[in-house]
């Protein structure tokens, strides 16, 4: 059985009848906020002077890790850094991605 996307059936309602009709309000600005898209933000490598994306995968709280320099900014002390494995294939990456950039 498929489940009923919420939105689907807010659609169908005036709008003045859905804010009551939902089960849940804080379920449905939730499932709104994860599904609508944010535009990118870019922030500058204190240390290399490169830029970088802010995304959800090099964030931790309020502060995002540089790919760059592997610091976060603003600095925090307790922050989830990749393995050593894992940060090489990252350097790797980015130098890859620079020199297709520079093509």
């Amino acid at each position: 059985m498929a489940t009923q996307d919420p939105f689907d059936s807010a659609l169908a309602r005036p709008p003045i009848s859905t804010a009551y009709s939902t089960s849940s309000q804080t379920e449905l600005t939730e499932e709104l906020l994860f599904s609508v898209d944010q535009p990118l933000q870019v922030q500058r490598c204190k240390q290399t002077g490169k830029d970088y994306l802010l995304c959800d995968y090099n964030r931790d709280g309020d502060s995002y890790q540089s790919p760059w320099s592997n610091e976060f900014d603003p600095p925090i002390q307790d922050g989830t850094l990749p393995s050593d494995k894992v940060r090489k294939l990252e350097m790797a990456a980015n130098d890859a991605f620079d020199v297709y950039r520079d093509l």
